[in-house]
C-alpha cells in the first residue's frame, strides 16, 4: 500500500513539473462581432515565434478556458480533376462496330484518350483517325486494343488509349463489335493536373544588403524586423541584358571544434536558376529564421544589382468557434508543448474558406511573474508550496517504507 502511495504521489510530481511550463508571448485577439466559426488570422511575427510543428500556440477566453482550435496554412495544392471531351456523335451498328466521334475543344496536341467503362470482361479492338473538319478523316491508329480488367470496389473502370502525337479537332473512334455486344462507354475525356499556388502573407519590413564578393559570388543578406517563418521570396533584379545565374538561398553555421577553433561553413536550403525570363519567385520550406542569404555565382559576368527581395509566409490561421461579446487572446511559444487533442482535429465539418476573418493585436512579451492561463498547477504561487509538499510526502513515505522493510528482515 505504502509502495502505492508513493507512486502516486511520483506521477503527481511529474504532472506538475509538466505542467509548469511558461509562455513568453500573447497577444489580444480583436474583439469578436457574431458567433460562430471565425478564422483568427496569425501575423509573421507570432507564427515566426512558434516552434518548428507550429504546436506551442494556445487559445484563452476571459475566463482563461482553452479553446479548441484548428491551425490551417493555405499550402499550394495539386489535383487531378477529369474533363469530358464533347461527344459530337454516337453510332451502333449491332454485330459490327460502335463508331464514336469526339472534339477536342482544348484544340491543344494529344496522344491519349480516358474512357470510362463499365465493368467487362471482353477485349475490342479500336481503329482511331482524326479530322480537322468532321469531314475528311485520315488514320491514326488502327490497331488499339481495350483490354479486360476486373475492379473489385467500382463498377466502372478507367481505360486509356495510348497514340501518335496529333492536333486534330475530331477524333473517331471505331470499335470492333463482330464478335461481341458492345462497350458501356460512359465518358471520354482527359486528367489534367491542376496547382494553386497557396496563398501567402507578406513579411513587413525586410531589409537586404548585397555585398560582392572577389571570389565571383554575390551574398545577400535578409534580415526582418523580427522572427518570421520564410515561405516563399521574390527577387527583383536590376538589368539590362539577359541574365542567367545559379543562386543559393541559405544560412551560414558556426559551431566550435578542437582547440577552441570554428568551423564554418554554409547550409543550402535551395538552389534555383536566377534569370531574366523568369518570375524568380522562390518557394522555401518554412523556414524559421532571423537571417537568410542569398548566394549568387557570377562567374566570369558583372555582378548583379538586386533592386528588391520580398518575402513571405503562407496565410496562417487558427479555426475557432468564437462567442460574440467574449474577448479571447492567445498565448504561445513555449518549450516542448504538444499538439493539442481537440474534437475539431478529426473531422473538419466546415468550410474553412467560408469564415470571418479577425486580426490579433500587437504582440507582447510575458512577465515571467505574469499568472498564465490553463490549469490550477500553472500559477507559481501554488506550483513551488505544491511541489515542497510532495517532495515532503515522498522522503516520509520513503522513511515508512525502509523501516518496514528493516523490521520485515528482523523478524524473518
Amino acid at each position: 500500500m505504502t509502495k502505492r502511495i508513493c507512486l502516486l504521489l511520483s506521477g503527481l510530481l511529474i504532472s506538475i513539473a509538466g505542467q509548469a511550463q511558461s509562455f513568453r508571448f500573447q497577444a489580444l485577439v480583436n474583439p469578436v462581432q457574431q458567433s460562430g466559426f471565425q478564422r483568427i488570422l496569425l501575423p509573421p511575427d507570432v507564427v515566426g515565434h512558434l516552434n518548428a510543428n507550429l504546436t506551442d500556440i494556445r487559445l484563452y477566453d476571459d475566463q482563461h478556458q482553452e479553446t479548441p482550435y484548428q491551425l490551417i496554412r493555405e499550402q499550394p495544392t495539386s489535383k487531378v480533376p477529369f474533363t469530358d471531351y464533347e461527344l459530337v456523335s454516337k453510332q451502333s451498328r449491332p454485330n459490327v462496330s460502335t463508331i464514336l466521334v469526339i472534339r477536342n475543344q482544348t484544340k491543344r496536341p494529344i496522344n491519349v484518350l480516358e474512357l470510362a467503362i463499365k465493368n467487362t470482361n471482353v477485349r475490342k479492338k479500336v481503329q482511331l483517325s482524326g479530322s480537322s473538319d468532321a469531314k475528311s478523316w485520315y488514320g491514326i491508329d488502327d490497331d488499339i486494343w481495350i483490354s479486360p480488367s476486373q475492379n473489385s470496389t467500382t463498377t466502372i473502370q478507367m481505360k486509356q488509349i495510348s497514340f501518335p502525337l496529333s492536333d486534330y479537332t475530331y477524333y473517331k473512334l471505331i470499335i470492333n463489335d463482330s464478335l461481341s455486344t458492345p462497350l458501356n462507354i460512359l465518358r471520354i475525356g482527359y486528367y489534367q493536373s491542376v496547382v494553386s499556388s497557396g496563398a501567402y502573407t507578406a513579411i513587413p519590413n525586410l531589409s537586404f544588403a548585397q555585398r560582392d564578393s572577389s571570389d565571383r559570388h554575390s551574398y545577400i543578406r535578409l534580415t526582418p524586423a523580427k522572427s518570421a517563418r520564410f515561405d516563399k521570396l521574390t527577387i527583383f533584379v536590376k538589368a539590362t541584358a539577359p541574365f542567367r545565374r545559379q543562386a543559393s538561398i541559405g544560412q551560414f553555421r558556426s559551431r566550435k571544434i578542437k582547440r577552441g577553433r570554428i568551423d564554418h561553413w554554409f547550409e543550402v536550403i535551395r538552389t534555383f536558376d536566377l534569370s531574366s525570363v523568369d518570375s524568380n519567385e522562390v518557394d522555401i520550406p518554412g523556414i524559421k529564421a532571423n537571417d537568410l542569404f542569398l548566394v549568387i555565382a557570377n562567374d566570369d559576368n558583372p555582378p548583379l544589382v538586386i533592386q528588391d527581395v520580398r518575402a513571405y509566409q503562407l496565410t496562417t490561421y487558427l479555426l475557432a468557434n468564437l462567442t460574440a461579446g467574449q474577448s479571447y487572446q492567445l498565448y504561445l511559444s513555449a518549450d516542448n508543448m504538444a499538439d493539442p487533442i481537440y474534437d475539431l482535429t478529426p473531422f473538419k465539418p466546415i468550410t474553412p474558406a467560408s469564415q470571418p476573418v479577425i486580426n490579433v493585436g500587437p504582440l507582447r512579451p510575458i512577465d515571467s511573474n505574469h499568472q498564465q492561463p490553463g490549469s490550477f498547477f500553472t500559477d507559481s504561487r501554488i506550483i513551488w508550496p505544491a511541489l515542497g509538499l510532495v517532495l515532503l510526502l515522498l522522503g516520509v513515505m520513503s522513511y515508512r517504507m525502509l523501516r518496514e522493510m528493516g523490521a520485515h528482515q528482523s523478524n524473518s
